[in-house]
């Protein structure tokens, strides 16, 4: 009894593993060659073409005061030289706010935009598994997770696929 008890148990778990589907997604490449996040990418270089040009609007001015400055300073007064260096110390402590300030909204904006990109994809790979009855799917960049995988079990240009025609459909 002990016997087919033993082989019962060997033969319910060699069943449930036989069973168990399992799959791995190459997030890298994903993230690489999906067309929304190439879009995202594009955008937020033309976001920080933009910002540069903003900067440059508010440094060029200060340029112009400051070789001003240096063209009069000696024909100033101590009290001109101090009240213009002082405005100039002042100018530029707004230029660096402002600098730092569209700095912290660039990397806002592409924070939120990489986190629902991944978000989207997560969901999708979630759907994707439970449409093909995938018990679990492994995120990998190379091989700093799945070391070695079937390519059988290589889902990621499926997904790929998938995702890109889903976003062309938008």
């Amino acid at each position: 009894m002990k016997n087919f008890i033993l082989l019962f148990s060997s033969l319910l778990l060699m069943y449930s593993c036989s069973q168990n589907k399992m799959a791995y997604v190459d997030v890298g490449h994903i993230l690489k060659e999906y067309e929304r996040m190439n879009a995202f990418n594009e955008e937020m270089e033309d976001e920080t073409v933009q910002l540069r040009k903003e900067i440059e609007s508010l440094i060029e001015p200060y340029q112009a005061d400051v070789e001003e400055y240096y063209k009069n300073v000696g024909r100033m007064s101590e009290t001109q030289k101090s009240a213009t260096e002082l405005a100039l110390q002042e100018a530029q402590k707004a230029i660096n706010e402002q600098q730092d300030k569209f700095m912290q909204q660039l990397e806002d904006h592409k924070l939120e935009g990489l986190e629902a990109i991944n978000l989207e994809i997560a969901v999708f790979v979630e759907d994707y598994a439970k449409s093909k009855n995938l018990q679990i799917v492994f995120g990998t960049l190379g091989t700093e997770t799945v070391i070695y995988g079937s390519d059988k079990m290589d889902i990621t240009e499926e997904v790929l696929t998938e995702l890109n025609r889903l976003y062309g459909e938008e």
